[in-house]
């Protein structure tokens, strides 16, 4: 039976970040996502990229890495140096699942209007190992111990430091990097948003990425990836041409990267020096959430809201009984303090 679960430290399992994701069971039928999230030490100081130009294409394409014809082909094909549980060897991703990753990350971003990020190298190791260690132990954690098999320090400072996401099983398919952004910006309808603020943190800058897919010695398949959201080796400039909130979702918006059942969620930008300041003085204790259709008001519930450095420092997230796709919707919040302004409101329609 395979397990997908997922985490980010720092915001973390998300022993940093937040957690979610899905699977499919040994006979690749589909399973509950399993969440979860720990309270958040945000980063000290937040990085951004120098050119913070939007990538224009919310549907990037990349470069096959090859057309498999098994899992293992898959597994095997993502790789110049392939990963090795009985020798702790964490492989050398391939240049291309790296560049496929990072521009669908920036098309998402795009998609809210918010500064492309850059690829740092200089954590790539430590992703990697940090993703070998999930894999091979089958389960996620933001703070991994010295007794884990496979154990690195670089790892473990990855670990505390990303989002996470992870499966396995004899009967586990295979997931792209593509699905694994969708895993964590859907959370597994958990209302733990972590990982999805992170992704879409204005203030994010730059990540890596490290991802471990392979065979281990007892037959099973496992696969798990680690995408660092802060703690880099070095920063950069805060970036210019913020939008004014960050809504999710917002516009068309692609299916995949959106559950009818998920959590919907807000922030405003309301500073632009870095993710806390004038962002967490924003609050959302007196707000009303809206969301009209074509047939009128929808039902909102389970709002909740916090301050916390989940990225961008505050928040606030509700659900909506009967979205449907290719209907476009009006949200209005009003009632927001700490803000430039009380009311807020714009339109979103889920698409593909």
């Amino acid at each position: 039976m395979s397990k997908w679960k997922c985490g980010a430290a720092l915001a973390a399992l998300i022993a940093v970040a937040g957690c979610g994701g899905s699977g499919n069971s040994g006979g690749g039928s589909a399973a509950v996502p399993v969440v979860s999230t720990v309270t958040p030490t945000p980063s000290p100081s937040p990085t951004a990229t120098a050119t913070p130009t939007p990538v224009p294409a919310a549907s990037p394409t990349p470069t096959p890495v090859a057309t498999p014809t098994s899992w293992s082909a898959a597994a095997a094909a993502l790789y110049d140096v392939q990963p090795d549980a009985a020798t702790c060897r964490a492989g050398t991703l391939k240049a291309s699942v790296k560049a496929d990753f990072l521009a669908r990350l920036n098309a998402i971003r795009a998609l809210h209007q918010l500064p492309a990020v850059t690829y740092s190298g200089f954590e790539d190791t430590q992703e990697a190992e940090s993703s070998l260690m999930m894999a091979v132990a089958k389960r996620l954690s933001h703070t991994p111990s010295a007794d884990w098999t496979c154990y690195t320090a670089g790892g473990s400072t990855a670990a505390g430091s990303s989002n996470l996401v992870g499966g396995w099983g004899t009967g586990l398919g295979f997931n792209s990097e593509d699905d694994y952004l969708g895993l964590w910006l859907t959370e597994g309808g958990s209302a733990a948003i972590g990982h999805r603020r992170w992704i879409l943190n204005p203030f994010l800058g730059k990540t890596s990425y490290g991802r471990v897919a392979l065979v281990l010695p007892d037959g099973s398949r496992a696969s798990a990836a680690s995408m660092r959201v802060f703690n880099f080796a070095a920063g950069g400039p805060v970036p210019t041409g913020l939008p004014a909130y960050v809504a999710y979702p917002s516009g068309d918006y692609p299916a995949r990267y959106f559950d009818l059942s998920a959590y919907l969620s807000f922030s405003v930008v309301a500073g632009t020096t870095g993710t806390f300041g004038a962002n967490a003085n924003v609050g959302f204790g007196r707000a009303t959430i809206t969301v009209t259709g074509p047939a009128g008001t929808l039902a909102v519930s389970d709002v909740s809201s916090d301050n916390d450095g989940y990225g961008l420092a505050n928040n606030v997230q509700w659900r909506v009984a009967g979205l449907q796709r290719g209907t476009s919707y009006t949200v209005r919040i009003a009632g927001v303090t700490g803000a430039p302004q009380t009311d807020y409101s714009y339109t979103f329609r889920i698409v593909g």
